[in-house]
């Protein structure tokens, strides 16, 4: 029978294929796994794990692995071995006592024999799956990164996924399948009959190319085609088709630190807000595969609840207003300043496809009230996140995350300050709305979600601006794959190319 190869053609030069690396590409989710996956249905499912139960006092939860789990190097992917892989992952792999903030709730992680995990919580924690179904925290073979760490990533890899790293550069990732993989029991995961004997993807930065190498049938599926092609392919009907809202969130950030500039002021951010029209954001730059960003977390999230009162409103005039009332006058040159000093700032924004042309727009409708972002473009990711940790007055970003939530934490939290909260914002009132997050019972998520939402939008720790859409574009022949919004990825289990 002859060699079946699934090829994807995806958006972005590829990281390495790190436990801790700068970003999580699709490859990782072929080779890695976590204890649960977060199904359609925004639930929990076992992947490494069989079974989990939660004591009565809800300190305590026991995760049951199922039998016989290995790594691809053959070794054992027993309790230890999952064990040692947190550890590394929930220090970031940078050592000390400085844990991933997702991991707050967490005092101890133990092993009960081979294949029982014991977690021991400082509180009960509604959503410890959460933490547990992640890219964050995918299980890897902790004891070959320790061994080879210098290789791990691009010329080691060692999962328990379907499939086995062949080869790694920034342009192209193989992975061949896996012979000693164990399918999990849940149905929507079971692998199929016939699944491909390979998998290659390639980057391909212009989306159009990528849609042309679809076209022409040198790939199965992309990712991110030409927006402006997007009505025309649902229309026509001959591809596969699949869109929804991005577990995401374009953003503006200035730094807390520019008193200057009055940037710690809410007022100041307000009216930055208050000048940017986020309908024309969508209309011409996402060309309406996209929604305005009416609050901190994206719509069609479980828990989206942006608030009624139209915080996120256009009001150019409100904001000219605003800063006239914070002593901003206008320069010969049609430049705010303050005390001579021109409300004029450098600004990091990623550079693609979609992430510059959003940044151009934004820096011309501030222009036109008089404030100027001087953009830097910097390609995604690691150099981005580099250039923005060094502290630029301003930044314009996307976080990708299945949680939104807990992505704030991370980029607006005061403990986060200077790392992924480029703006170094300190918020008490946010801080307390994220610890009552991380404590709501199941049937105080919703409160607490909205609470979270309602404390972004009255401070602003960011200037949320619009959600794009996810867009996945596929042969008629690729089978089984089924990208879907509460997962950062589709699986890859169910997919077959062909009949």
């Amino acid at each position: 029978m002859p060699e079946t190869v699934l090829r994807e053609a995806f958006d972005y030069r590829f990281s390495r294929l790190d436990p801790t690396g700068a970003h999580i590409d699709p490859p990782s989710v072929a080779l890695y796994e976590p204890l649960l996956v977060k199904g359609s249905d925004w639930r929990p499912h076992g992947l490494l794990a069989s079974h989990w139960a939660t004591s009565d006092d809800g300190l305590e939860v026991r995760f049951l692995l199922r039998s016989g789990l290995r790594f691809h190097s053959g070794d054992p992917c027993d309790a230890e071995a999952v064990i040692r892989a947190f550890e590394f992952l929930r220090y970031g792999g940078f050592g000390g006592d400085d844990q991933l903030w997702y991991w707050d709730p967490v005092d101890t992680v133990t092993a009960d024999g081979p294949t029982t995990l014991v977690f021991r919580l400082h509180h009960p924690y509604a959503r410890l799956a959460s933490l547990l179904w992640g890219t964050h925290t995918a299980v890897y073979n902790e004891a070959r990164r320790a061994g080879d760490p210098e290789r791990f990533g691009h010329e080691l890899a060692d999962g328990t996924g379907a499939y086995k790293l062949t080869s790694w550069s920034e342009e192209r990732v193989v992975a061949e399948r896996w012979a000693g993989y164990q399918a999990p029991p849940a149905p929507f995961l079971r692998r199929n009959e016939r699944p491909p004997d390979r998998i290659e993807w390639t980057a391909i930065l212009d989306p159009g190319e990528r849609l042309e190498a679809l076209e022409a049938g040198r790939v199965h599926v992309i990712h991110a085609p030409p927006l402006e092609e997007v009505d025309r392919l649902t229309a026509e009907g001959r591809l596969q088709v699949i869109e929804f809202a991005q577990q995401s969130n374009v953003y503006l950030t200035v730094d807390f630190r520019r008193t200057d500039l009055r940037f710690e002021d809410v007022r100041l951010r307000r009216a930055l807000s208050l000048a940017i029209d986020r309908e024309a954001l969508v209309r011409n730059v996402l060309r309406g595969h996209g929604a305005p960003s009416l609050g901190a977390i994206p719509p069609g999230d479980e828990h989206y609840a942006p608030g009624p009162d139209g915080r996120c409103r256009f009001d150019r005039a409100e904001a000219e207003r605003i800063l006239d009332d914070l002593g901003f006058t206008v320069g010969p040159d049609g430049v705010r300043e303050l005390g001579g000093t021109p409300l004029a700032v450098r600004c990091v924004c990623q550079d693609d496809a979609v992430l510059l042309p959003l940044a151009e727009a934004v820096r011309d409708q501030l222009r036109a009230i008089g404030v100027v972002l001087e953009l830097e473009p910097v390609v995604p990711f690691e150099p981005f996140y580099t250039a923005a940790m060094a502290g630029p007055p301003a930044t314009i970003a996307k976080w990708l995350w299945p949680d939104p939530i807990d992505a704030l934490i991370g980029f607006t939290a005061t403990r986060a300050a200077g790392v992924d909260n480029w703006q170094h914002a300190s918020l008490p009132a946010l801080d307390a709305a994220f610890d009552a997050w991380l404590r709501a019972p199941q049937d105080g998520l919703a409160g607490a979600a909205a609470r979270v939402q309602e404390v972004v939008a009255d401070e602003l720790p960011y200037i949320p601006l619009v959600t794009p859409n996810d867009v996945w574009v596929a042969a008629p022949e690729l089978r089984g794959y089924r990208p879907y919004q509460a997962n950062l990825y589709p699986l890859y289990q169910p997919v077959q190319v062909g009949s």
